[in-house]
């Protein structure tokens, strides 16, 4: 959508067009089922952090870290790391872990620093994460300082996005993670362009549980009927595999009868591309007014995209969920800032308000035990996708109907 010609866009609306008129989406071959013990089975989530660990996943982007200097001590999956701009503009990674006896180098947050300095023994690094200084060197014994810098982490910065492994040694081989679908895909969203205007961390249940709710819209016109429910057409959803990935296409009501499809703008307002990146994340845009009244419609569409990415918590049951807002740099400070700004707040509510209670009962259902496995439709083929290639990743057993 956002950055994508209008043949392109064209493509999509065709295919949805049809979709609608036909009442026929793209189905999975046969329902599947899913043992709950997978969203409580300890040794399993150990595997499956392990996994996250090891598999390449988004850690920012690049606007969060605006210029050389600045940094941003933040802790996912349980390892606590440090991210800085380097004076020549590159990003470095380092576990945020004084190498004396394992205290944090600085507190969580972003800010601009020229040194690191342990608030436990004084022990001093630069930005490029050497050890640069020991207090009280003299008494305290030979330290080869070269071999004392700050643990460093894989990282690369490509398509508007920062991207990590969370492990020291690994190779960061993006072209081999994304495949050449999502290679060619990911640029078309322009995201070097973007700024991050909303950021925000939602604790829910189990991270598989809280995501699953990201890539359907199944439950729509009912958890969502008095929110987002009554902007969707119920069941109309393009779900393609790219890889280990995906992309989902979705229209929005009134798309065939207000949408004119000569108008690129039109095309924006109506149909909202998204992709995930395994295994859960899930980026979608739209413009501002996608979710308006046809009164509404008449501006020109302010794109904006929602990027949710869901991560294992301290324990099975636990999960948190970042979600970002962003909007073209060009739109920041202006008040078209602030409808962006509304709009997340007001998408963060819905999520508080109506996805994460009914989430974390069902975590309460499933440690009941009264419950053996989850049943996902033929029409939840993006959760299908989902657990077909984490069970793949994880050297599981295929599930039913796979």
């Amino acid at each position: 959508m956002i950055g994508f010609e209008h043949s392109e866009m064209r493509s999509r609306y065709d295919a949805l067009i049809d979709l609608v008129a036909t009442q026929s989406p793209p189905l999975a071959p046969a329902v599947f089922k899913v043992p709950v013990s997978e969203y409580t089975d300890r040794e399993r989530w150990e595997r499956e952090v392990q996994l996250l660990r090891t598999t390449p996943m988004i850690l920012a982007l690049p606007s969060e870290l605006p210029e050389p200097g600045s940094y941003w001590a933040l802790t996912r999956l349980g390892v606590p790391m440090l991210l800085v701009r380097q004076k020549s503009g590159e990003v470095r990674l380092f576990i945020n872990a004084c190498r004396h006896r394992g205290a944090k180098v600085v507190e969580e947050g972003r800010g601009k620093k020229p040194r690191f300095t342990c608030v436990y023994h004084a022990w001093t690094y630069g930005q490029d994460g050497r050890l640069v200084g020991l207090s009280e060197n003299a008494i305290f014994g030979d330290v080869d300082k070269s071999e004392y810098g700050l643990t460093e982490l894989p990282v690369e910065e490509r398509y508007g996005l920062i991207w990590a492994i969370l492990t020291p040694g690994l190779t960061l081989d993006l072209d081999a993670f994304l495949g050449p679908e999502l290679s060619q895909l990911l640029p078309k969203f322009g995201l070097e362009r973007f700024r991050v205007v909303n950021l925000k961390e939602v604790p829910a249940a189990n991270w598989k549980l809280a995501y699953e709710g990201y890539i359907e819209t199944y439950h729509f016109p009912s958890l969502h009927a008095q929110s987002f429910g009554s902007f969707v057409i119920p069941g109309v959803i393009k779900v393609d595999s790219r890889g280990i990935h995906g992309e989902i296409v979705s229209p929005v009501l009134g798309i065939q009868e207000l949408c004119d499809p000569s108008s690129i703008d039109d095309l924006k307002r109506f149909v909202q591309s998204g992709f995930t990146i395994f295994p859960s994340t899930f980026y979608t845009c739209a413009s501002t007014n996608a979710f308006a009244g046809e009164e509404e419609r008449d501006e020109p569409p302010l794109e904006r995209m929602f990027m949710n990415q869901i991560l294992p918590g301290n324990s099975p049951g636990e999960s948190v969920t970042i979600s970002r807002t962003v909007v073209s740099g060009e739109f920041v400070g202006t008040p078209m800032e602030q409808e962006v700004r509304e709009w997340a707040n007001l998408t963060h509510q819905v999520v508080i308000d109506e996805d994460c209670p009914v989430v974390n009962r069902i975590q309460a259902t499933v440690y009941s035990g009264r419950q053996e496995y989850f049943t996902f439709g033929r029409n939840e083929s993006a959760i299908h996708h989902f657990h077909r290639e984490l069970h793949k990743a994880l050297g599981d057993e295929p599930l039913d109907g796979q």
